[in-house]
């Protein structure tokens, strides 16, 4: 059964440089890939949209930090942090999305009134 390959695994495949196509190499792709965005989701992340640059980025540092790159992982690894707290702290992707509560135009209960 071959690895289901995404354009997420796609894009950490050309940034690990890495030109195999073998199911193996693909599926510990995916299983890095996975790891991040369960840890970016753990750290209060809930905007985890696969073509999002920000997201693609992190998951990039990540995947970088884990997969043969020892003479800088460190350096990956403090990049990825770095860019995982800056996530965690905007409200753009750390915030549920919900729709703004209905307010008629005749709303009489608010506090600006004239009176």
């Amino acid at each position: 059964m071959a690895a289901h390959t995404t354009t997420l695994t796609e894009k950490m495949r050309a940034a690990l440089r890495i030109s195999s196509t073998n199911e193996k190499i693909t599926e510990e792709i995916q299983d890095c890939i996975a790891a991040c965005m369960a840890d970016l989701k753990n750290d209060g992340i809930k905007k985890l949209d696969e073509t999002d640059e920000l997201i693609i980025r992190a998951v990039t540092l990540y995947c970088k930090s884990e997969f043969g790159y020892h003479d800088k992982a460190a350096q990956f690894r403090q990049s990825y942090d770095t860019l995982k707290m800056r996530l965690a702290m905007s409200g753009e992707y750390n915030e549920e999305k919900t729709a703004a509560p209905d307010v008629s135009e005749t709303d009489t209960t608010g506090t600006e009134s004239g009176a």
